[in-house]
């Protein structure tokens, strides 16, 4: 019996660089819940962004793992806060300063709906491409700034083949921290072992259920944690090798809005007491 469905949002709920979920996969979120399914993302992505991808509203997102399992938050309320380290972030953006491919952000705790964003080691010019591409108002820094950090990441223009050097570095030069890609040319940087994954297992014990109880969605590597952890993984179909390899159930691409087609399905299969048919 499903109890729970989780699902990550960019590339997978949506596609990559859409503003908002469609309205058909908001309602097919409440049909969910309207089914007697909790629903929730499973996301990088933290409370500002989620507001705008599901057009403000929260009923959409009150539940489930922000920020890479950074946070997790029930009904509204944050069960869990996992903070960046400022000091290894500093030192990371100190190693890579001398390259002009790439670049660290730092994502304060306390924030607006502007979505600012501290960028180091880049100029403004710079700073609002990647800040149109990512939704975030850039604010260029010097230093990582002295205050509390939800989420940290570093751009990088580069090949694959440079992300994959740069992240070799980071692992090497700051055991704090773990870096995950979700997209091309973007690599988060969570704190050592907090991850969707991880954070998985306090979310169910709040809302005490099993993990055979959960459905999850997902497309990439920040996603594998997770994947590995719930019986009843789906990757879409334009997931990464990896992602898709790891999931035991496929459905169609983020672009044909496939898990909201899947979400309604889970909702008829609850009111049916059957098994969804991508599950079959």
């Amino acid at each position: 019996m499903i109890k729970l469905v989780l699902s990550d949002m960019d590339n997978t709920l949506l596609p990559f660089g859409s503003h908002q979920v469609s309205d058909r996969a908001r309602a097919a979120i409440a049909e969910v819940r309207a089914a007697g399914i909790q629903f929730g993302p499973a996301t990088g992505r933290d409370y500002v962004e989620l507001m705008r991808f599901f057009a403000g509203d929260e009923s959409c997102f009150s539940t489930g793992l922000l920020s890479n399992g950074k946070k997790v938050v029930v009904d509204g309320d944050v069960r869990r806060l996992s903070l960046v380290d400022n000091a290894a972030l500093q030192r990371f953006a100190d190693r890579i300063a001398d390259r002009d491919d790439c670049f660290v952000t730092a994502y304060p705790f306390e924030t607006t709906l502007e979505n600012p964003v501290y960028c180091i080691g880049v100029t403004q010019e710079v700073a609002e491409v990647w800040g149109r591409r990512f939704a975030f108002e850039p604010r260029i820094a010097d230093r990582v700034p002295d205050e509390k950090l939800i989420g940290g990441t570093f751009a990088c223009s580069g090949t694959q083949a440079d992300l994959d050097e740069l992240k070799a570095i980071g692992t090497e030069l700051c055991p704090e921290f773990d870096f995950i890609q979700p997209v091309p040319n973007w690599v988060d940087i969570v704190p050592a072992g907090v991850n969707k994954g991880s954070s998985l297992g306090a979310l169910l014990d709040e809302l005490g259920i099993s993990s055979d109880e959960v459905v999850f969605f997902g497309d990439a590597e920040n996603d594998l944690q997770i994947m590995e952890k719930v019986e009843n993984s789906v990757a879409v179909a334009n997931a990464t090798p990896a992602a898709a390899a790891a999931a035991r159930w496929h459905i169609g691409s983020s672009a044909d809005d496939s898990v909201a087609a899947a979400l309604e399905d889970i909702a008829r299969s609850a009111r049916e007491g059957r098994l969804p048919s991508f599950m079959r």
